[in-house]
């Protein structure tokens, strides 16, 4: 059960729908995960809240968005390069430059928990 936090600026924040679309569609797409294993939160910021290189590695930047996703691992390094390209593709057709993302996998061991069935899901 991938999820995703994501941190931008406030001013993105009339987008926040179509970038979640975005994001599930490249997590779909790259995990071939199922479209309602749907887990999302934003975090806006003002201006001089996110700090980030505009040229490192080979970038040319001109805002940030930073795209966390959870997993649990076994994901194949293949699988996790799909998902970065699908994102980078979803946020493109937007209008998005590909360089203003920033997207990385936290992998983790053990299950999750669902409360009301009190399982591991």
């Amino acid at each position: 059960m991938p999820h995703a936090r994501i941190d931008l600026h406030r001013t993105h924040k009339p987008r926040l729908p179509e970038f979640s679309q975005a994001i599930l569609a490249g997590m779909v797409r790259g995990f071939d995960m199922p479209a309602d294993d749907y887990f999302q939160k934003f975090t806006l910021h003002d201006e001089g809240e996110l700090f980030y290189s505009p040229t490192f590695p080979t970038q040319q930047r001109t805002d940030i968005i930073f795209i966390e996703l959870t997993a649990q691992v076994g994901y194949t390094d293949e699988q996790k390069q799909a998902t970065f390209v699908a994102i980078a593709d979803e946020f493109e057709k937007l209008g998005v430059k590909r360089d203003n993302i920033l997207c990385v996998i936290l992998e983790v061991h053990g299950a999750a928990w669902h409360a009301a069935e009190s399982t591991p899901v």
